[in-house]
């Protein structure tokens, strides 16, 4: 179920907080930091860069293979409180 842009969720707020506060990450540092198990933090991250809020990045130096960025779009909205 696509997400919808204006009504996040609990986890997907902690991962863009995360993404906003220490920048671009791997998956499996993003699941590190926000304490969100590995399998669902790379369905959630795919969710979110399907509807713009993040970028999945292909990284050949990261353990995961790629890399996760928060979009301008999505700290638009965490700075709008949503």
């Amino acid at each position: 179920m696509p997400i919808n842009k204006m009504q996040l969720n609990d986890d997907e707020r902690k991962v863009l907080r995360t993404l906003a506060r220490r920048g671009a990450m791997s998956p499996s540092l993003v699941s590190a930091e926000t304490l969100l198990l590995p399998g669902p933090i790379l369905k959630l991250l795919k969710e979110l860069a399907d509807v713009g809020m993040v970028l999945l990045r292909d990284d050949p130096a990261s353990a995961d293979g790629q890399l996760v960025a928060i979009t301008a779009q999505a700290r638009d909205l965490l700075a709008k409180g949503l």
